[in-house]
């Protein structure tokens, strides 16, 4: 013989020709009608990308150290980007400094400017940092979520000796 036993059901609506089971027990199940998750600003996903190989900017380049890829489960989303920078490095006491820029797709959506400029420093000083950005859900495609680093006046060092930098992509339900 089989049971089922269910202490509430939210759902726009439901369809079935059948449902063949010995037991289906639950307390709660939410449906997400429309598709939405039940209740604005509930976070849908999250990804994260780290790195942990010290890498070198050299002066006046710009390089991409850290991508992925984010496809949004819904168009009307609000996408959350974070850039966390645990110990980079300057090659100087001068006035060098690292411009560090969050990109979805070709649109930058955050940045932090000028880390480490006009800073009284020895060299091979350290800094901790981190900056993020929203943007909308561009449609339920992927697009390459990436953060690039600019060093200017000198060499900057990323993740140095191996620490962690980190690019956090969220896609929160409106």
């Amino acid at each position: 013989m089989s049971s089922l036993q269910v202490d509430s059901i939210a759902t726009s609506s439901i369809s079935a020709n059948s449902i063949a089971t010995n037991s289906i027990a639950t307390n709660s199940i939410a449906a997400i009608g429309g598709g939405h998750v039940d209740g604005a600003g509930k976070v849908v996903q999250f990804k994260e990308a780290v790195l942990t190989t010290q890498t070198t900017v050299s002066n006046g380049a710009t390089a991409t150290i850290i991508t992925l890829n984010f496809t949004p489960k819904f168009s009307d989303s609000l996408i959350l980007c974070q850039a966390f920078h645990s110990h980079d490095a300057c090659s100087g006491p001068a006035a060098n400094f690292c411009n560090s820029i969050l990109y979805a797709g070709t649109t930058q959506v955050g940045r932090a400017d000028a880390v480490g400029y006009n800073t009284t420093k020895v060299g091979d000083a350290r800094f901790q940092y981190s900056y993020s950005g929203s943007i909308a859900s561009w449609g339920t495609t992927s697009l390459e979520i990436k953060v690039d680093v600019l060093a200017g006046n000198g060499n900057w060092t990323v993740s140095h000796e191996g620490r962690k930098t980190s690019l956090l992509v969220w896609e929160i339900a409106q």
